[in-house]
C-alpha cells in the first residue's frame, strides 16, 4: 500500500499514507499531514505553532463489500504571525473523496 493508491483510487492528494487497519468488516486508511505542509487558517502563514489535535473519520467509497473510513488527525496550530488558534484547512480532495 502506499499513497499512490490513495491519489489513483480516491483522489487524495497533499497527504502522506500511514498505515492500514481492518477491523469489524471495514477497511481504516490512515494518512497525515506533513508538518512542513501546515498553514495558518486565517492568514495562510507557515509560521505556525502546534497546539493540539482532533481525530476526524471520513466516509469513503467502498471497495467490493467493505466499507472504507480515512482516518485523518487534523492538527490545531497558534499563527506566530496573526495569532489565531485555529485547525489547519482540509484539503478539499479529501472532502471530495468523501462523497458518495
Amino acid at each position: 500500500m502506499s499513497t499512490s493508491l490513495l491519489y489513483h483510487g480516491f483522489g487524495i492528494r497533499g497527504y502522506k499514507y500511514k498505515n492500514t487497519k481492518y477491523k469489524g468488516g471495514n477497511v481504516d486508511f490512515c494518512i497525515e499531514q506533513e508538518r512542513y505542509t501546515l498553514r495558518c487558517a486565517c492568514c495562510g502563514s507557515k509560521e505556525v505553532k502546534l497546539k493540539g489535535k482532533v481525530r476526524r473519520r471520513f466516509k469513503s467509497t467502498p471497495i467490493g463489500r467493505k466499507a472504507v473510513f480515512i482516518m485523518l488527525v487534523v492538527q490545531r496550530v497558534l499563527c506566530l504571525a496573526c495569532g489565531a488558534l485555529r485547525q489547519v484547512n482540509l484539503n478539499n480532495s479529501i472532502l471530495e473523496s468523501s462523497l458518495p
